[in-house]
């Protein structure tokens, strides 16, 4: 195929390997409605399972450590958010089952964050995970995640929620393209924090098929489908490239006038520490 796709290159590094997708998504609940002696119950198995899920979020968090932690944290707290919880009564008191109400209620939040410029926006995927956590444990059904493979792989979703980014395996995980997303959005910056090369905004991303060998670049943003055996080096030489001038680069940090100017790591935990300094930090 040897096609070239650009999308926004949101954390750097080059990696070459096969596409696999993110599982499905959890499906739409179905419109069922309930009586009014049922809503106090239904109101109750909302409220268990958005903490159950609000919970299982702390747990990767704290797994995960680093930046990871106060970004899942974070997400547990949208998930408890009072006013969300009480538009969710509010539907199940006028007869909507505890998933539909759950759903719907989200939604409702989804389009205002949308629509509230890119920042919020950016959070649209972590408020959507939570959702899907919730109506998934309400259906009893499987959440859908980062596939299994025995064998490393470039990873393709229509967007990555935190909960899944923050315990990817790097060594299993080459990179990952996502069809939505943005540069300020807490996939993008958990990708930052792991080395894991990413695109995001790569728009037909999830038209990959599933297996095909890609190029990608998280630095320009582009992803190459099918490369040739040309195309294959060129991409090695500009991996190697990047990493001998990053392992040249040394300090103190200064502009080629000599004004002093500090290099500094955004870092979440002590365990980010020593990939800060090995790139060259001076606090």
């Amino acid at each position: 195929m040897d096609a070239r796709l650009r999308g926004v290159g949101v954390s750097h590094g080059v990696a070459l390997g096969e596409v696999r997708h993110m599982g499905t998504a959890v499906l739409e609940p179905p419109p069922e409605r309930i009586s009014a002696e049922e809503a106090p119950a239904e109101c109750e198995r909302a409220r268990r399972a958005v903490e159950d899920v609000a919970g299982e979020l702390e747990a990767r968090g704290r797994l995960a450590g680093g930046e990871a932690l106060a970004v899942l944290e974070a997400q547990a707290l949208m998930a408890r958010d009072p006013e969300l919880m009480a538009d969710v009564d509010r539907r199940v008191e006028d007869g909507a089952r505890a998933e539909r109400a759950v759903h719907d209620a989200f939604a409702a939040y989804r389009d205002l964050l949308a629509g509230a410029g890119d920042y919020f926006a950016g959070r649209v995927a972590d408020l959507e995970d939570v959702r899907n956590r919730v109506v998934a444990r309400l259906l009893g059904v499987p959440m859908p995640g980062v596939p299994e493979s025995d064998e490393p792989f470039v990873l393709v979703a229509r967007d990555l929620a935190p909960a899944d980014t923050a315990l990817l395996d790097p060594a299993l995980v080459l990179a990952f393209v996502t069809e939505e997303g943005g540069p300020t959005s807490h996939s993008a910056i958990l990708a930052r924090a792991l080395g894991v090369p990413a695109v995001v905004a790569l728009r037909g991303a999830t038209d990959l098929t599933e297996g095909v060998v890609v190029g990608v670049d998280g630095t320009t943003g582009e992803v190459l489908v099918d490369p040739g055996p040309r195309e294959r080096e060129e991409l090695a030489r500009v991996a190697r490239e990047r990493r001998e001038a990053a392992r040249s680069t040394t300090g103190p940090g200064a502009t080629a006038d000599g004004h002093a100017v500090p290099l500094l790591a955004n870092i979440g935990g002590p365990a980010d520490v020593p990939a800060a300094v090995e790139a060259g930090a001076e606090g």
